[in-house]
């Protein structure tokens, strides 16, 4: 991850292998969907922003998975999306988010290892999205 010492990569690896267990709760999915102007607000800026597209794509398959108007994803893959997110927004992170100019980058790690593991079905919600305009 080039930016990382070891032991804050194995963190990040460590962090992101429980977010892949998909593992969520009603309390996450709320987070996510009354949070997604923080989340991507977070995102619009530092390095966070080189995802920030797939980022607001991922918080729309939260709120349309929520409300049961797209259910074509993996139970698996939805958790792991909705936990990144929640990760996103939350201030607890390995590497602080205060901290200036390296704040966000375990977020941009878990985030870049999120959309790594879910691309195809990132591809699929959007093709879906295209031909439901509220999304």
């Amino acid at each position: 991850m080039g930016f990382f010492t070891k032991a804050d990569e194995a963190k990040i690896n460590g962090m992101f292998n429980s977010i892949k267990q998909g593992r969520f709760s009603n309390n996450d999915t709320s987070t996510v969907i009354n949070n997604t102007v923080d989340i991507l607000s977070k995102s619009s800026h530092g390095p966070l922003s080189q995802f920030f597209d797939d980022i607001k794509t991922m918080c729309a398959m939260a709120k349309a998975w929520t409300k049961k108007d797209y259910r074509e994803i993996p139970f698996k893959t939805i958790g792991m999306i909705i936990l990144t997110l929640v990760y996103v927004f939350s201030p607890v992170d390995i590497i602080p988010d205060v901290i200036p100019g390296v704040g966000l980058l375990d977020d941009a790690a878990i985030v870049g290892l999120c959309i790594a593991a879910a691309r195809n079905d990132i591809n699929d919600f959007r093709i879906w999205a295209s031909h439901h305009k509220h999304y």
